[in-house]
């Protein structure tokens, strides 16, 4: 019997949970330089003498753990400070240019793609726009597209960094587990087998994760969830979705299922029906396509739609319509209909806060982009939720704004390496 097959057959006696001292011991040395990676992002640059006090661990094992994640590459020193007493202050800070992650985000109209350091900065984005009818295009169509122009950007840009995996997000229900797009009305997808589809043509490990859950996780570590325990994270853009965040944990339920609010009730507008659920529901009342349709309805916009420009496009067009410009007082047509919308998501946004009674809103994707009327919205919230005008303060937009997606792909791969930083990089 060979030393590993010996191994083995000592793994299979070895009674099922048993962890070893050894394993014990490493196991508590990675929550420990975990910890220490951790600290460095929510405060840093700190020194040495500051993660032991917002740690809790000793100041010998800071220093040795330190050592370790400088010679890894995930920590730098900076110049030291200037002494109050004693000796000088060395600051770290988490080394955001070394480490990296590619995140990959397919919408509607493009896919983007991109390198995101370890503290969350984004290096280098790029995008390719989808055929001018994207419903059309098939899954091994765009994923062939998609794989060859990031092949083109990493040797252009990666250079010596090291990658550490790629991240991939998507609107819609997506099952990260199974590598499974279960469901993607915008593009007419069902039971996609995404991973399965890029195989071997991403560099690995490589992540599947649903684009508001993707977003919610780097509001978790790099954004306004870095004060919060819990809050939901609310996506209003051509997808819709929500993330619900309880004890730092995104929650997904059987099949990654949860976080669904397009047909939440968002208006009583007879002339606003959804054809799937029969009433004035978020997704034909409150989203992107919802409001550009109305707008191309009412004149205010091409009514080709597209007209070879992208949908983000012809809602900043929209937008910039309604903003007063010099002298003038802007389009009240434009106005209205934004407003409108901002109001018919403060409804459904009522419900979630009734439900979950969450510490904060988080509000991402296209509402955004015409963040004047986000106390419209806050208002609607308020006078709809039990909690009543106290809830407005509570709502907030997210850190990274309407343009977070290439980030918030690569945020699942870069989670691991902070929260496994030896296992991740091979360093047990």
């Amino acid at each position: 019997m060979t030393d590993r097959s010996a191994q083995r057959e000592q793994r299979k006696q070895r009674p099922q949970g048993l962890i070893t001292t050894g394993q014990r011991a490493e196991y508590m040395r990675q929550g420990n330089a975990s910890a220490v990676l951790r600290a460095v992002l929510a405060y840093g640059p700190v020194s040495r003498a500051e993660i032991v006090r917002h740690t809790g661990l000793s100041a010998p094992s800071v220093t040795k753990l330190t050592a370790v994640l400088i010679e890894a590459g995930l920590l730098a020193e900076l110049a030291p400070a200037e002494p109050t007493q004693g000796r000088p202050r060395v600051p770290l800070r988490v080394d955001g240019e070394h480490t990296v992650a590619l995140g990959v985000h397919i919408d509607l109209l493009r896919t983007t793609f991109g390198l995101v350091g370890l503290g969350g900065r984004i290096i280098a984005e790029r995008e390719i726009v989808h055929p001018a009818d994207p419903a059309r295009l098939g899954p091994r169509e765009l994923v062939g597209r998609a794989a060859e122009a990031i092949g083109t950007f990493l040797r252009e840009r990666l250079g010596e960094r090291r990658l550490v995996g790629t991240g991939v997000s998507i609107g819609g229900w997506v099952d990260g587990a199974s590598g499974l797009v279960v469901e993607h009305g915008p593009l007419g997808w069902r039971d996609v087998p995404l991973l399965a589809e890029f195989g071997d043509r991403l560099p690995g490990p490589v992540v599947l994760e649903q684009t508001v859950r993707a977003i919610a996780r780097a509001e978790l570590w790099f954004g306004v969830g870095r004060e919060v325990d819990d809050f939901v994270l609310v996506f209003l853009g051509n997808v819709l979705g929500a993330a619900i965040v309880v004890d730092r944990t995104v929650h997904r339920g059987p099949g990654a299922a949860a976080g669904g609010i397009e047909h939440l009730p968002a208006t009583d507008d007879p002339s606003v029906r959804c054809p799937k659920c029969g009433t004035g529901c978020l997704s034909v009342a409150a989203s992107d396509i919802a409001l550009l349709a109305e707008a191309r309805a009412a004149g205010l916009l091409d009514a080709a739609g597209r007209s070879g420009t992208s949908g983000s496009l012809d809602l900043e067009r929209l937008v910039a319509n309604a903003r007063p410009a010099g002298s003038g007082s802007g389009d009240e047509r434009a106005q209205e209909l934004l407003r409108r919308r901002a109001r018919r998501a403060g409804r459904a946004i009522a419900t979630l806060v009734d439900l979950v009674n969450p510490s904060r809103v988080v509000l991402a994707g296209g509402i955004l982009v015409a963040d004047e009327y986000l106390d419209d919205l806050r208002a609607e919230v308020a006078q709809r939720s039990h909690r009543g005008p106290s809830v407005a303060a509570d709502i907030v937009p997210a850190d990274f704004g309407a343009r977070t997606l290439v980030r918030s792909s690569a945020v699942p791969v870069l989670e691991r390496v902070i929260t496994e930083p030896f296992s991740s990089l091979g360093l047990l």
